[in-house]
């Protein structure tokens, strides 16, 4: 169990250029990089994840990438116990999009109060149409009931409920307020969670840079690396990842590859919106323009200097 670990925490949307930045703020000060994001863990599965490459991590030490086979189910604390050796001696610097990570770091896991996080990690990667049918077989009677079949946020709630009720029969719902909003965990409003910081980047921007990745990724070799991937088993987290799942219709012959990459477009802008809503909601965050300087955001960085993170001694 670590004593006090810390660590500079800088997060926002996927394409914000996060990890760019904290690889620069790892090289000025010779911390580790302990990636956020849940799809950074699967071996083999890089340029559809956009993963620092390995070329571009020489000299610098990372944790949370590349931590298992894309065969395998992974939780967020399994993903807490992979990074812990990050904070020996250390404060390192920790980056991603994947919001539910980073608040059971800050947080820990004995003060999370969703149901299964395993399920939200991989709700929050599916569209809206694939949440729509996975609620209408595991809750057929709450989704007929449900005013707006269309709000992400809502269908992810009724797969939680869902799981809960199998996993503790009788367990009470989790309580909303009139937005629609989970009201935050007794705990998490005594204990306040540290401020961190976050990258902003205007809509048509983000949108910019999300069609220029996508570019980017089959330029690279995306379906070469899907091709590889299809003759294995995966998980099901990693079967509807974002890009991945679009790259296997086009190999199954289901999609154009112009349609594939429009399909993937929409479905990151959404994955975007709905890291937003959750870092707006969720977590505690400072925001600074992404096009500012960098040495703006590492002096932001310095500034508010490393937070505690109790998920490291769960």
């Amino acid at each position: 169990m670590l004593n006090s670990p810390q660590a500079y925490v800088l997060t926002g949307p996927t394409a914000s250029g996060k990890s760019t930045l904290a690889q620069c703020f790892a090289e000025k000060t010779g911390a580790p990089v302990v990636s956020a994001d849940s799809m950074n863990i699967y071996r083999g599965m890089d340029i559809g994840t956009a993963k620092p490459p390995a070329a571009e991590r020489t000299g610098i030490s990372y944790y949370g990438i590349d931590i298992v086979s894309p065969e395998q189910n992974f939780s967020v604390g399994d993903w807490l116990n992979a990074v812990c050796p990050a904070f020996e001696n250390a404060v390192p610097v920790v980056t991603g999009g994947t919001g539910l990570y980073v608040k059971c770091l800050l947080q820990g896991l004995d003060n999370f109060s969703g149901a299964d996080e395993t399920l939200r990690v991989r709700a929050e990667k599916m569209t809206c149409a694939e949440l729509q049918n996975e609620v209408r077989t595991t809750a057929p009677a709450q989704y007929e009931q449900l005013a707006d079949k269309t709000n992400p946020r809502r269908l992810i709630r009724l797969l939680e409920q869902s799981q809960r009720r199998r996993d503790v029969p009788g367990a009470s719902t989790m309580e909303e307020n009139a937005a629609g909003t989970p009201r935050l965990h007794a705990l998490w409003q005594k204990n306040p969670l540290p401020k961190i910081i976050g990258l902003h980047v205007e809509r048509a921007e983000l949108h910019r840079r999300i069609a220029v990745r996508v570019e980017t990724m089959y330029t690279a070799g995306l379906l070469a690396e899907a091709e590889a991937l299809m003759k294995i088993e995966l998980s099901s987290t990693a079967q509807h990842a974002i890009g991945y799942a679009e790259a296997f219709a086009v190999l199954r012959g289901e999609l154009h590859v112009n349609e594939a990459k429009e399909k993937t477009i929409i479905r990151t802008r959404q994955l975007a919106k709905r890291q937003m809503t959750w870092f707006r909601h969720q977590l505690n965050v400072e925001w600074i323009d992404a096009a500012a300087p960098p040495e703006k955001v590492f002096e932001l960085l310095r500034r508010n200097g490393a937070v505690e993170c109790r998920g490291v001694r769960e």
